[in-house]
């Protein structure tokens, strides 16, 4: 009976005793896609006192307007600083989670989890985006199955989408667990919308080819053709250089679509809080969940968006947006013909999105987060 007291009493202190956590990810800049979701999860972290978090930052810091493919020195350079660092610190560490897009998870990561498994620590891997699965089955049969292999071998995948949960799962790897994309649930003012006879739209996000703003200028002309309910559209953020021509050039032939800059980072709830609704007609098909549309969600307002694999799980069509075919400036125009000319829609449409943004509040998300990376652990929040 004493030893089983005594076991109880191990069991207990090692739940609530301090643990420490190694994160590798990207910290911005740049802004947006993981570094913002890396920022959300470290603030979030700071609410729980038992937790001391330790990062090796693998942001590249570069102009992200400028495309950087294949090898060339920078990748070299981050990867020589990212070794010492995890070697420094992994003996002090409980465990290690580590961001990946799809080059790091078949070249770095296989390292840091081989390095892990000889200091006998957890390693947990969260691949960036929701394309993995479809890296993976584009590759000849042994690179495949030593990828496969390498996704085995870690304590657990967290995926950002439920599809790519469900593929690893199809592919032999059940240490895919969902873990969805997060924000911080921001202060908005429910009033800051412009009560006029303009239908306000924005589009936030990185102004590059493969997120759609040539569609959705299209769009926009024919809209004017299809309505006579005044609209304005807003575009914020940073125009990369393979776009800026074309882009610029289309601006300039519709007098009420104006490029406004690059928001400030952490303002995308209440910049989006202004509108009436928020566009996205992106075709890139390994999106997850962009944080643009969970800003919208936790915004209170409407997302158009296109009909990509994963999105689905962010907007059910009809109840808190619209999702129309990639490429389709017609179809994008008739959905935002719907919202403009129906207020009631609208609102609606905003309520519900609020509602569906609750799953993806940094606060609920960190918490599943820390269950699955030490299982038993009792971590306290302390409130902001």
């Amino acid at each position: 009976m004493q030893q089983i007291k005594s076991l109880q009493n191990v069991q207990a202190q090692a739940a609530t005793a301090d643990k420490r956590l190694l994160f590798v990810g990207p910290k911005p800049p740049p802004i947006g896609g993981s570094p913002l979701t890396v920022q959300a999860m470290l603030g979030e972290f700071v609410y729980y006192p038992s937790l001391k978090v330790q990062v090796i930052n693998t942001s590249p810091g570069l102009d992200v307007r400028k495309k950087m493919t294949g090898f060339n020195f920078e990748k070299v350079r981050r990867t020589v600083m990212i070794l010492p660092q995890f070697l420094f610190e992994i003996g002090r560490c409980d465990a290690v989670l580590v961001f990946a897009n799809d080059l790091f998870a078949i070249t770095l990561a296989p390292i840091l989890l081989f390095i892990a498994r000889l200091f006998h620590k957890p390693f947990y891997l969260k691949p960036v985006g929701a394309g993995l699965d479809l890296y993976i089955n584009a590759q000849r049969k042994p690179l495949r199955e030593y990828l496969l292999w390498v996704l085995r071998s870690t304590d657990g995948i967290l995926t950002q989408t439920k599809l790519l949960r469900d593929d690893l799962h199809k592919m032999g790897c059940p240490n895919a667990h969902y873990l969805p994309g997060c924000r911080p649930l921001a202060a908005v003012n429910s009033d800051a919308r412009v009560h006029s006879d303009e239908f306000r739209l924005i589009y936030l996000g990185h102004i590059t080819r493969l997120k759609g703003p040539l569609y959705l200028l299209e769009a926009l002309r024919q809209y004017k053709k299809m309505c006579d309910v005044p609209l304005v559209c807003d575009f914020y953020g940073p125009i990369h250089d393979e776009i800026r021509d074309e882009f610029l050039a289309g601006l300039e032939t519709l007098p009420n679509v104006h490029y406004c800059g690059v928001a400030e980072a952490g303002t995308g709830p209440q910049l989006i809080a202004h509108y009436d609704a928020l566009v996205l007609p992106t075709y890139y098909d390994t999106e997850g969940h962009p944080g643009v549309l969970i800003e919208a969600m936790h915004a209170g307002v409407p997302v158009i968006s296109t009909q990509v694999r994963t999105f689905p799980e962010l907007i059910k069509n009809g109840w808190n947006g619209f999702l129309v075919p990639t490429k389709n400036s017609y179809a994008l125009a008739e959905a935002i013909l719907l919202l403009a000319g129906n207020p009631a829609m609208r609102r609606e449409m905003g309520q519900a999105n609020q509602l569906k943004g609750q799953e993806f509040r940094a606060d609920s998300v960190v918490a599943s987060l820390l269950k699955i990376v030490f299982p038993g652990t009792n971590f306290q929040r302390e409130s902001a």
